[in-house]
């Protein structure tokens, strides 16, 4: 078995996204590139942005509400909820609410041709 822990002192802002996160060690082959367990913080918009080419990434909504835009598409998420952003597709997530939306995003394929 190999675990990886952290605390919520391990929590750091990440400027070039606005939020806080933590990002997750690599635990041997699994199968994906990276993830990070981050927060947006009340009122706040997670930095718009396009993943590195052929990169896909999924967010798995833990805590919290919030708006999120994939491309064209806008959606309301909240615990429970996962959703997809394909490689390519401009994305940006808003906390509307006055409570923090924590998720688990992971990621993987970036350098990728699809």
């Amino acid at each position: 078995m190999l675990r990886h822990s952290w605390t919520n002192d391990d929590i750091t802002p990440e400027p070039d996204y606005a939020v806080r996160a933590v990002r997750l060690a690599r635990l041997g082959n699994e199968p994906y590139e990276g993830g990070a367990w981050v927060i947006v913080d009340p009122h706040t918009t997670m930095t718009e942005h396009v993943n590195p080419v052929g990169e896909t990434e999924i967010f798995y909504v833990i805590e919290g509400s919030g708006t999120l835009v994939v491309g064209q598409e806008s959606s309301v998420v909240r615990p429970g909820d996962s959703v997809l952003i394909p490689p390519g597709e401009r994305h940006r997530l808003h906390n509307d609410a006055d409570t923090p939306l924590r998720m688990l995003a992971l990621w993987w394929g970036a350098g990728s041709d699809g």
